[in-house]
């Protein structure tokens, strides 16, 4: 972070804008690229020998969620960051209050640092809420080795139609056996298919919106506060317009 205002200035918008720019793009993957984030290993496994070998299917996870919020967030601190650095720098000592969220103390802000605060995150929020979830049909345990959900292996049977000739009448003296050809099914392997996920679950996701609307409740309180300080009263005007007005 820059030490001196002016370089603070000539960064906090570039700084501003990636942040901004990258919940966008965040925004767009969880939205229009969520297979990004499901992967499958599909095996075929034959029941009888010297059988037909059918390769396995596998797609992988590009991303997971917390991959793609951490990569965002680095951007998006650093704009935060060079904001309310120079709001702060820029602020009044009166205007200013605590910003406590749960028991937990951020620190003191100004009244305007607390705005621009404010609207950093409604972005966030509105970020997080499209943030992509498990498919409730699907049973997920997350596997701690990997970092992402898995399921058990869905099994799914393999089945092909053989010939199959049978004795409807036996033979007799008088008249042939009477057969019949028939194509009947067997079971000759199975699919185990395990997908994989690194979406959240659905009360994950309820419990980091919750998260950021406390937040942000507690920023339009701390704001409130802020907002009660004395008003230094400054009487200019008049002075301005005497010195433009002069000789009127």
């Amino acid at each position: 972070m820059a030490n001196k205002l002016h370089e603070l200035l000539a960064v906090e918008q570039d700084r501003k804008q990636k942040g901004n720019h990258a919940i966008g793009e965040a925004k767009n993957t969880f939205t229009k690229k969520q297979p990004y984030f499901d992967g499958m290993v599909k095996r075929y496994i034959s029941l009888e020998e010297d059988a037909e070998m059918i390769p396995d299917e596998t797609k992988g996870i590009v991303t997971t969620v917390k991959t793609k919020l951490e990569e965002t967030l680095a951007t998006v601190i650093k704009g935060i960051d060079a904001h309310l650095s120079k709001e702060e720098t820029n602020a009044s000592e009166k205007a200013r209050a605590e910003l406590i969220v749960d028991g937990v103390n951020f620190g003191i802000f100004s009244a305007t640092s607390l705005l621009a605060l404010e609207g950093h995150l409604n972005k966030i929020k509105d970020l997080y809420t499209n943030i992509p979830t498990l498919d409730t049909a699907k049973k997920f345990e997350f596997d701690e080795q990997e970092g992402i959900y898995k399921t058990a292996p869905e099994v799914k049977f393999r089945s092909v139609k053989r010939p199959k000739v049978i004795v409807k009448y036996e033979a007799t003296e008088k008249h042939p056996a009477q057969t019949e050809l028939l194509y009947l099914d067997h079971q000759v392997g199975k699919y185990e298919t395990v997908y994989s996920s690194g979406r959240l679950t659905l009360s994950q996701r309820k419990e980091l919106t919750q998260r950021i609307t406390s937040l942000i409740e507690g920023v339009k309180i701390a704001r409130s506060k802020a907002n009660n300080a004395e008003v230094t009263n400054i009487k200019v005007g008049q002075r301005l317009f005497d010195f433009i007005n002069k000789g009127l």
